[in-house]
């Protein structure tokens, strides 16, 4: 079956873009960085577009081995995930308010991809552990 998947080379790409821009987000979003001007709103929009191009690299990459058994786990991960940030949504639109509220929707951009991508790293450990543990008995 054809999957419309990166290649795995593109997951390394993913990652150069996304952990300097999450740095500089993380500094513009506690105030520990702060621009003003256009050069600000730059910083910030290249911040966010590359937290969401890195996030998409690393998530819709082949893995090396990529087979059935991957996929079915991709798509439980996707599922679960969706759940988590659903969820997520919905406490935390009932419990913030104000300037808290909005500051919650800015990280809520990049949620998604991240956490899917903790909860398929973990689902694969978990599966290589079992299939570790059947080998040796």
């Amino acid at each position: 079956m054809k999957t419309i998947l990166l290649p795995h080379y593109m997951r390394i790409i993913g990652w150069i873009l996304f952990v300097p821009c999450l740095l500089v987000g993380v500094l513009i979003l506690v105030e520990a960085l702060s621009l003003n001007g256009v050069v600000g709103v730059v910083v910030n929009d290249t911040a966010i577009i590359g937290i969401a191009i890195g996030s998409l690299f690393i998530c819709c990459s082949r893995e090396r081995q990529e087979d059935e058994m991957m996929q079915a786990v991709r798509l439980q991960a996707l599922m679960v995930s969706l759940y988590v940030y659903v969820g997520l949504l919905i406490v935390c639109t009932l419990i913030i308010n104000d300037l808290a509220y909005l500051y919650f929707m800015i990280a809520n951009l990049c949620l998604f991809p991240v956490v899917f991508l903790l909860v398929f790293k973990i689902m694969i450990a978990r599966y290589i552990k079992e299939f570790d543990d059947e080998k040796q008995d």
